[in-house]
């Protein structure tokens, strides 16, 4: 992983960043992980976040997979 750019947006702080296809996978499986086993008030004592927020982090990151990943990009292969 590699920070190119960091910016204060009003009082977020927002990094552009490079990563790879694999990191993205270990960052989803993590967040899927956390939402199968911790309960709500578990989730917003360890992480500050709500479930809702946790699961939108998680469903970017699976958009980002599907659309951008290089799995998405191979053609099916042809079965005679």
């Amino acid at each position: 992983m590699e920070a190119i750019n960091k910016e204060r947006v009003a009082s977020v702080v927002l990094v552009q960043a490079k990563v790879s296809e694999d990191e993205l996978a270990v960052y989803e499986a993590a967040l899927s992980y956390v939402l199968d086993s911790l309960d709500e008030s578990e989730i917003a004592r360890r992480f500050g976040a709500s479930i809702d927020e946790i699961e939108g982090m998680r469903d970017d990151l699976r958009e980002i997979i599907t659309l951008h990943g290089e799995t998405a990009h191979k053609p099916e292969p042809i079965v005679k």
